[in-house]
């Protein structure tokens, strides 16, 4: 793995800063100071490439090979701890002064184990992370996930403590009575993660047990009262209700007695 700038060549460049992190591409600020007219001389690179995450959850780009060179493309590792904003946002900050990278996309939970950022305008770029469920059991009042993840943890490197990763958004129910996350990522951006259940009902509550959209279990389980379940959507809790004395099976949505 080469550093951030081991492909930028620039003769008496003294200063080079990140300008913003976009779906497939780096753009990076230098400025050179000329040898003979001693003027500085701004200039903007924006490589094109891939963004993803390594095996410790470290953001990476990995720029394409430019036409008529030979070799493999070159990766860049961000080695340190990135966060997530109040907008959902991934941002990470370079180190240099007040520079931050905010990388614009989407959650999506497809398993139990992972936790994937879909960056915005791309179908190639996104970040894969490794991750632990904080809680399997979730109440939707508080309209959160909990994740554990670990970033850039190594036994070369000196371990960081697992980062706290928290997703907001609010629980509603979903089509075919299942359930959907929906979040709010800024500017009139809502986007909801849809999920399939296996529903059990229980003395005053109701448990969904969260599928992908394979029907694959996620591990994340969620207990809502029927209060609660009937002050965010009537009409599904009625249908809920009419189904409680018989077995249905419906795309994505499995519900046993």
């Amino acid at each position: 793995m080469l550093s951030l700038f081991t492909m930028i060549k620039l003769k008496d460049t003294f200063r080079k800063r990140f300008i913003a992190a976009e779906s497939d591409t780096l753009v990076i600020e230098t400025i050179q100071a000329l040898s003979k007219t001693k003027r500085q001389k701004l200039r903007l690179l924006r490589l094109k490439g891939t963004w993803h995450a390594n095996e410790y959850n470290e953001l990476v780009f990995e720029a394409k090979i430019r036409r008529g060179l030979a070799g493999k493309p070159e990766k860049y590792a961000f080695k340190g701890v990135w966060k997530i904003n109040k907008n959902q946002q991934i941002e990470y900050s370079c180190g240099e002064g007040p520079d931050v990278l905010t990388f614009k996309g989407h959650w999506d939970i497809s398993s139990a184990s992972k936790l994937v950022y879909m960056l915005e305008g791309s179908s190639t770029s996104r970040f894969e992370f490794k991750v632990q469920l904080e809680s399997p059991t979730l109440y939707p009042k508080k309209g959160e996930i909990r994740y554990r993840i670990g970033i850039g943890i190594c036994h070369r490197r000196i371990a960081r403590p697992n980062q706290l990763i928290i997703l907001y958004g609010e629980w509603k129910f979903g089509r075919n009575l299942g359930v959907s996350f929906q979040m709010d990522y800024g500017q009139g951006r809502v986007r909801e993660i849809e999920f399939g259940a296996v529903i059990t009902f229980g003395r005053n509550k109701v448990t969904f047990a969260l599928n992908n959209e394979f029907g694959e279990p996620l591990g994340i389980t969620i207990t809502m009262t029927h209060k609660f379940l009937k002050a965010i959507d009537a009409e599904a809790f009625i249908r809920l209700k009419s189904r409680q004395n018989e077995q249905v099976v419906e795309t994505g949505i499995t519900i046993p007695f």
